[in-house]
């Protein structure tokens, strides 16, 4: 037997490796071997609730598509489509501490895996990005899209729910800073209802897109009024006195004129915003001092104010100064005189008055923006004392009340005893 596997062995071994060798030259010229690679193939992530679960957020920095090399016999290679490839990442094992998962990837058709090829991953495993999950509590904000009617403006605006929770990662969550909720008011004149998606911004009111983001609520209803608007002054008063030898020499404000928005009826019996004397107490000032208030206070709940409604009243308090003018009895105008009479001066034609107030009031106060008058009611034919009504510039005034002598005489006595 042994002689019998011995004899000729040397032809016999060449002989079987050319069967070999030409079966392989046969299988690979009717089912030559050949690899294919597919590109864009998404990894599908399994078990992220074990992540979740813990609180953690998770995402994907690198690996979430990939491309993978397919080999094996050319007639299996041929049949295979990129939706036959299936990449997996196991996330059930990953900690807060781990960045990389290692990926899986199979060639199935039909839900059977395709035997006798082989499936290589370019990229082996996904990088994540894992952090703390926390929410964060946010009021609602609005945005107006579209142009009102002219005239009409937007009173006040409601929300159901009034505030969201923002759900996510910490570094995403903290950089939401406003939940806004866009409201078409395209030529509305009266009040407008409906339902919007939220859209969240940043502190500077970018656009914040981020599909790892949950809401509370996704979807809005809101009521917006929309009124009527009209212009009203605003309109200041003090009470009370400095202290001696200081003078109110100023009262600015801010704000002169804000825009009201209400109902038309409401707002048509509204001339002005006044803020009330005893509010303004300057009594015994001897410094300058600055007062804030709402103006939206001083309106009925209807109405509300669409303009800068927060008004500064600066009162400047400075130390007093005199100045002494002369004035000329001439420019006094003559009050309720009888068609009878005749007015004359008694005394000298000019005299002096002084005046009170900040020295920088009263440098620009002349003769010339100094308003005088004298009334003849209730005074006849003789020489009189006469109080002279003295109105002066604002922020001035007189340190005593003045008098002129006056002399009434009946024009009609004076012709006759000039005929006789």
């Amino acid at each position: 037997m042994k002689e019998k596997i011995f004899k000729n062995f040397t032809l016999k071994l060449l002989s079987a490796i050319i069967a070999i060798v030409l079966w392989t030259v046969i299988v690979n010229i009717y089912d030559p071997s050949t690899s294919y690679t597919f590109s864009n193939v998404t990894v599908t992530l399994l078990n992220t609730e074990t992540l979740t679960s813990k609180n953690y957020s998770y995402e994907v920095v690198e690996g979430s598509k990939i491309s993978v090399s397919v080999s094996g016999p050319k007639s299996k290679i041929t049949d295979i489509s990129a939706s036959d490839i299936v990449a997996t990442a196991d996330l059930s094992a990953v900690t807060a501490y781990s960045d990389y998962v290692d990926i899986d990837v199979s060639v199935v058709k039909d839900g059977k895996v395709v035997e006798g090829v082989e499936a290589t991953p370019k990229t082996t495993a996904v990088k994540l990005n894992i952090e703390n999950r926390t929410n964060k509590t946010i009021e609602l904000e609005s945005q107006l899209e579209g142009e009102l009617t002219s005239g009409y403006a937007l009173s006040n605006v409601s929300f159901s729910p009034t505030s969201i929770n923002v759900i996510g990662a910490s570094s995403v969550v903290e950089s939401v800073a406003h939940a806004v909720v866009p409201i078409d008011v395209s030529n509305a004149s009266h009040t407008v209802t409906g339902s919007a998606a939220v859209r969240l911004y940043d502190s500077d009111y970018n656009l914040i897109e981020d599909d790892t983001i949950e809401l509370s609520e996704t979807n809005i209803n809101y009521t917006a009024a929309i009124g009527k608007t009209k212009k009203i002054p605003v309109i200041v008063q003090t009470s009370g006195t400095p202290a001696r030898g200081y003078v109110l020499s100023n009262v600015s404000l801010n704000v002169k004129e804000v825009t009201i928005v209400g109902d038309e009826d409401d707002i048509n019996g509204i001339v002005n915003i006044t803020i009330p004397p005893e509010t303004i107490n300057i009594e015994g000032f001897s410094n300058d001092k600055e007062y804030k208030f709402n103006l939206a206070n001083y309106l009925s709940g209807n109405v509300s104010i669409i303009s800068e409604g927060t008004l500064v009243v600066s009162v400047d308090i400075e130390p007093e100064d005199s100045k002494t003018i002369t004035m000329d009895k001439q420019a006094i105008v003559i009050k309720n005189q009888n068609n009878n009479t005749k007015v004359s001066f008694g005394d000298s034609r000019y005299f002096d008055i002084i005046i009170k107030g900040a020295t920088d009031v009263i440098n620009t106060v002349s003769a010339s923006n100094i308003a005088m008058s004298v009334d003849l009611t209730s005074f006849g034919e003789g020489t009189h004392e006469v109080p002279v009504n003295i109105t002066l510039p604002s922020g001035c005034s007189l340190n005593q009340e003045y008098t002129v002598e006056i002399v009434i005489s009946n024009v009609i006595q004076e012709t006759q005893s000039a005929s006789n």
